[in-house]
């Protein structure tokens, strides 16, 4: 019954790395992105991130409900992978487990990486941005379009000449 529970519960793990690295993906194209300034590109990569995380937070709602575990390091952060009792388990089981767990934590540390450059680099767009728009807005005052003096029609002798 134990063995069951926890081969569902490394199904869902599974499941929420194969989403993590799909972030770690869109997080990277969306850095490209913004350097590249691609509007387009970082839209549909916000639009694609917010799926993949509509799709973590439905995944951590089954969450692991297997008796006897513990959150790793005694936090209670939902996105900690669970530390499995000491009991018999089926052979490797607990080894699949362990990595498991290993591998989300190398990845969701990615994640939170990726993240934080991306928001550097949003900020600094952002930045630049304001400079621009400041930059135009005070040009208002000290430039001004050259009057053009209205165009003269042609007159009859001069159309008559060409």
């Amino acid at each position: 019954m134990i063995d069951q529970e926890i081969i569902a519960g490394l199904e869902l793990g599974n499941k929420r790395l194969d989403l993590l690295r799909e972030l770690a993906s869109s997080l990277q194209l969306a850095q490209a992105a913004v350097v590249r300034s691609d509007l387009s590109g970082i839209d549909g990569q916000t639009g694609r991130q917010q799926e993949i995380c509509n799709a973590l937070r439905q995944l951590a709602s089954v969450g692991l409900r297997l008796p006897g575990t513990t959150v790793a390091g005694g936090s209670r952060k939902p996105n900690r992978w669970a530390e499995l009792p000491e009991i018999d388990l089926a052979p490797g089981l607990r080894q699949r487990w362990d990595a498991l767990g290993r591998e989300l934590q190398q990845v969701e540390t990615q994640v939170s990486q990726l993240n934080r450059i991306y928001e550097g680099l949003l900020r600094r767009a952002q930045c630049t941005l304001q400079i621009f728009i400041r930059l135009l807005a005070n040009s208002a005052n000290t430039y001004t379009p050259p009057k053009c003096a209205p165009a003269k029609p042609p007159s009859r002798l001069e159309a008559s000449h060409v």
